[in-house]
C-alpha cells in the first residue's frame, strides 16, 4: 500500500459509517474556510490530530508528516500576503528598500497571511480526518450517497485503481534498470528515467485500452455499481461533530473579542 491508504486500512475507524466521518469533517471545513481566524484555523488543526490518533490509532507524528507537504505549499503561495509594498521603513517590522520603495513584513500583513495559513491548515487537518480512517473503496460509495456526479465517481476510482498498477510497472523497470547499471552517471540516469517514463505510458495506455473493452463486454453503461458492506453507526462520531463545531465557533468569538474573557 502506498500513501494514506495503508493508515485507513489499519484504522480502528475503519469500519464505521463513512457518513458519520463525513459528518464530522464537513461541517468543521466549512465552518473554517468562513471564520477568517487564527485561533479557529490552529484549534481545528490540533482537534483533529488529537481525534485521529486518539479514534483512529493513527499516530500523531505520520499526521504531522503528511501536514508537512501541504503547509508548505500553502506557506509559499502565502508570501505574497505576508510582504507587502510600503512608503517608509515605520510600518514595517522586517524590510528591505529597493527602489523608492520599501518591501517587509509589518504586523497587519504578518497577522493576515497567518490567519490564511491557519485557515487552510485548518481545513486540511479536518479532510485526513476521513482520508486517514476511511479507505477510497469505502468513501467513494458515500459520496455516491451525497450525490456526487456519478461520473465523476467511476472516473476517480479507475484512476484510483490505476494509481497502483503504474506504480507497481515503474518499479519493476527501475529494478530492472538498476540491475543493469542503469542510473550510473547524470547521462545514463537521464536516458533511464526517460525509457521508464515511455514505457510506463504504453503500459498505461494499453491496459486502460484493455480495462474499458472489459467493462463494456460486461455491460458498462457509466456506472462502476458496487455493494457497501455494513458498517458500525458509532452515534458518538455525531457528538464530536457538535464539538468541533462549538469550539471552532467560540475561538472565533474569542479572537474577535466577542466573548468577556
Amino acid at each position: 500500500m502506498i500513501g494514506t491508504d495503508r493508515w485507513s486500512y489499519e484504522s480502528r475507524l475503519k469500519s464505521v459509517d463513512p457518513m458519520a466521518k463525513l459528518c464530522v469533517t464537513l461541517p468543521s471545513l466549512v465552518l473554517c474556510l468562513c471564520f477568517d481566524s487564527l485561533l479557529a484555523g490552529v484549534g481545528t488543526a490540533v482537534l483533529f490530530c488529537a481525534l485521529s490518533a486518539g479514534l483512529g490509532g493513527t499516530p500523531p507524528r505520520v499526521f504531522l508528516r503528511l501536514m508537512r507537504a501541504p503547509f508548505l505549499f500553502v506557506l509559499l503561495g502565502a508570501l505574497t500576503i505576508f510582504i507587502a509594498r510600503f512608503d517608509s521603513f515605520s510600518e514595517v517590522l522586517l524590510g528591505v528598500r529597493l527602489g523608492g520603495a520599501v518591501y517587509g513584513v509589518s504586523a497587519v500583513s504578518a497577522l493576515r497571511g497567518a490567519r490564511l495559513v491557519a485557515r487552510a491548515m485548518g481545513c486540511v487537518a479536518s479532510v485526513y480526518f476521513t482520508v486517514l480512517s476511511t479507505p477510497v473503496t469505502d468513501l467513494l460509495p458515500a459520496l455516491r450517497r451525497l450525490h456526487v456526479p456519478r461520473l465523476l465517481l467511476s472516473l476517480a476510482e479507475l484512476i484510483y485503481r490505476f494509481v497502483f498498477v503504474l506504480y507497481d510497472a515503474a518499479r519493476r523497470i527501475r529494478i530492472a534498470q538498476h540491475a543493469r547499471l542503469g542510473y550510473q552517471g547524470l547521462r545514463r540516469s537521464f536516458s533511464s528515467l526517460g525509457a521508464l517514463l515511455a514505457a510506463v505510458f504504453l503500459k498505461a495506455y494499453r491496459k486502460s485500452d484493455r480495462i474499458y473493452d472489459a467493462l463494456e463486454s460486461r455491460g458498462y453503461a457509466g456506472d462502476l455499481c458496487m455493494l457497501a458492506p455494513r458498517y458500525e453507526s458509532r452515534r458518538a462520531l455525531y457528538g464530536w461533530c457538535a464539538a468541533a463545531s462549538a469550539m471552532q465557533l467560540g475561538l472565533w468569538l474569542l479572537e474577535r473579542g466577542t466573548l468577556p474573557f
